[in-house]
């Protein structure tokens, strides 16, 4: 077994620049989720729990573009007889592909391109690979940032690898473990989420493998009871496979036979010792994935057979090239539910990852739960449930050890918790986890909060600078509120990020205090721009436009497109037509060609009868296109119906709309639809 590092050459586009602005946390907490009536009250416990969004204190990753290069990325390999296993550290430890070396076959779907698209909690997500999804609903908020990344060895002198890092919303550590043993033909991965502070905390892990979607791919799982997505009440329903209520008459455990973007989640009762999902092809094909019984469920999550599916799959990656369907394996009954994590806790689990051959005919057999049996049978053969748990201890027992190598390093923040608790509590990190020492240069991203850590005082910095990171934890927030109580301390920068940190937790308007104060030292556009999202939150859109007026001014000219873009969605909400379309016109031409910028601005020219710009529009292929977004839909719908009325000389109104829906089907490079008419 060998763990090195390499190069990947693929075209794609970067990530780019990071948004600068904070996004609050949606201020219901938890999600309201409906069901069909089919959901037993323990299956509606903890339903849409801690599911609302949250971003802080990370920052968006909304900058990249469809313009696409040759890009070089750094790799980790991990490699035996029989499999390589090649990551990227710089993209959350994506797992890009694993490769059966004897055939060159791909166990996953393997994205020819890098293509970022706004699919994530922070928005840039790209398909393909296996992705390790901790701490909120949305993905994972490092799926495209760098994490820690070192080389171990096993008690027989053996390399394995270990991606880790600390993850800052939920103020715990993870870690991942790869081993691929002499003559192993599996993958064996050991998962460690250690939260060893003294409350709970909401927690979230699904593993999202990509394999690849062929006409004839069929899932199978331990369970054919399954959650499955209710479009009539917008939420859940109980079922069990191969049918389902939602698609009569179609075997849904072939994922095509869905007419619509779906997924469904696999209820794996709680004897199950060791969960697993499976996909079989029809070239006679098995991929596999097993686990021990902390990863309880599997989810199945495909694009659907239609127009807004097929399109979604290629423009993640080349055309034709982009099919896959997500084989999950998670904590909780469905992503919607949450979970807590006890204080002074740790979980583990290990997952297995393989591919076999099989028969097709016993596969594809019209009895789904006869064929279930001979996959199960098939996986019990090539790793059983005591063959699972006897694998976990021996991962476990390597859990607490340091890294001896390290190939690749993170961010910043898990060197500066470990500095925080020695310094201010006498303890330091869990074992297991090792990170480099923190730089001092004030460019640094971390350097405010060392600042404040060593000196007490939050730098101020110049009000037209780019503000630095931002925290929300407990521990930064009394840090930071011991600092001002004293006089010298108190500047503009330290009081913004107060607010900040008191928005976060609901107390609006002790945040607001803040930012006031922070005005009255000396006004910043940042501050402003808090200000006018806190009046907009509390319905005062009067106020917020205010607020984005003197923010605009005291400026001169906003120095992030963010804030125009923002500013500019506010006036449209409001029906301030002129001025927004003024306000666009004003922009410098960085500003006003970004995607968001054109799409927003969109509505106003419709409205104005800006009509070669509204054209324009439709021609082209937006990068941060949401998924499921109508917006562009809407416009391509009243646009045309708009025509309609001018060519007959009549009024607009909603017959128009509905006659354009009937005749003018939107092109394909603006259709995002998930679900269709």
């Amino acid at each position: 077994m060998r763990v090195y590092q390499s190069t990947l050459r693929i075209e794609g586009s970067s990530i780019g620049d990071q948004n600068p602005l904070p996004m609050f946390r949606n201020r219901q907490t938890h999600r309201e989720v409906s069901d069909n009536g089919t959901l037993p009250s323990e299956l509606r416990s903890k339903l849409g729990y801690e599911a609302g969004e949250r971003y802080l204190p990370y920052r968006m990753q909304d900058r990249y573009t469809r313009d696409r290069k040759n890009l070089l990325l750094e790799t980790i390999v991990l490699e035996n007889e029989h499999l390589q296993a090649v990551f990227l550290p710089a993209y959350g430890g994506r797992l890009y592909s694993l490769t059966e070396k004897k055939t060159n076959r791909s166990l996953l779907y393997t994205n020819p391109v890098l293509q970022p698209a706004n699919l994530a909690i922070l928005n840039a997500w790209f398909s393909g690979g296996i992705e390790w999804n901790i701490g909120q609903l949305g993905h994972t908020f490092t799926t495209c940032s760098p994490v820690h990344a070192a080389i171990l060895q096993d008690e027989n002198g053996n390399d394995f690898l270990r991606l880790y890092d600390y993850e800052r919303c939920k103020n715990v550590f993870w870690q991942i473990d790869f081993h691929l043993p002499a003559g192993s033909n599996k993958l064996i991965l050991y998962v460690r989420i250690v939260n060893d502070n003294d409350k709970s905390v909401p927690m979230y892990w699904w593993t999202n493998i990509a394999v690849e979607e062929t006409l004839q791919a069929r899932l199978f799982s331990s369970t054919d009871e399954v959650i499955y997505i209710d479009h009539k009440v917008k939420g859940f329903g109980l079922g069990k496979l191969p049918y389902l209520p939602t698609v009569p008459g179609k075997d849904v455990t072939y994922p095509l036979s869905f007419p619509f973007s779906n997924e469904y989640f696999f209820q794996t009762p709680a004897s199950c010792d060791a969960p697993w999902e499976a996909v079989a092809y029809e070239d006679g094909r098995l991929f596999y994935e097993r686990s021990t019984s902390l990863l309880r469920y599997r989810k199945m999550f495909c694009w659907g057979n239609h127009a807004g599916g097929r399109r979604w799959c290629d423009y993640l990656a080349n055309p034709g090239e982009g099919n896959y369907i997500e084989i999950q394996s998670g904590l909780a009954p469905t992503q919607l539910h949450g979970l807590d994590m006890p204080a002074q806790s740790e979980w583990d689990f290990t997952q297995v990852i393989g591919m076999t051959d099989i028969k097709i005919d016993k596969a594809h057999q019209q009895d789904w739960n006869q064929a279930n049996q001979y996959i199960r049978d098939c996986v019990d053969h090539h790793i059983d449930a005591e063959e699972m748990e006897k694998l976990h201890e021996s991962m476990r027992a390597l859990a607490q050890q340091a890294p001896e190598q390290v190939l690749y390093t993170g961010s910043p923040w898990g060197a500066l918790e470990q500095l925080r608790r020695e310094l201010k509590e006498n303890r330091s990190i869990p074992e297991g986890f090792y990170f480099t020492k923190l730089s001092t240069a004030p460019e640094a991203e971390h350097s405010d909060w060392l600042a404040l850590l060593e000196t007490g005082t939050l730098p101020d910095h110049d009000v037209q600078e780019v503000p630095k990171a931002w925290m929300v934890q407990d521990e930064w927030l009394a840090l930071l509120e011991e600092s001002l109580e004293h006089q010298e301390n108190q500047s503009w920068n330290a009081y913004m990020h107060l607010g900040i940190m008191l928005y976060e937790r609901g107390m609006e308007q002790e945040a607001i205090d803040a930012w006031e104060k922070s005005i009255d030292i000396q006004p910043s556009v940042w501050v402003y721009r808090n200000l006018a999202e806190a009046m907009k939150y509390a319905s005062r859109i009067d106020l917020a436009l205010a607020y984005w007026k003197k923010a605009y001014l005291v400026s001169n000219s906003f120095p992030d497109r963010a804030l125009a873009e923002e500013y500019l969605n506010l006036l449209i909400a409001d029906k301030q037509y002129e001025e927004a379309w003024q306000m666009y016109n004003a922009l410098p031409e960085a500003y006003s060609s970004s995607d968001r910028i054109q799409i927003i601005v969109g509505v106003a020219a419709l409205e104005l009868e800006q009509d070669a710009f509204v054209k324009q529009l439709f021609l082209k292929e937006f990068a941060v296109i949401r998924e499921g977004e109508i917006l562009i839909i809407e416009l391509w719908y009243k646009y045309n119906a708009k025509k309609l009325a001018q060519s007959r000389d009549e009024s607009y109104s909603e017959i128009h709309l509905e006659e354009a829906k009937n005749k003018f089907p939107p092109p394909t490079n603006i259709d995002f639809r998930i679900i269709g008419e």
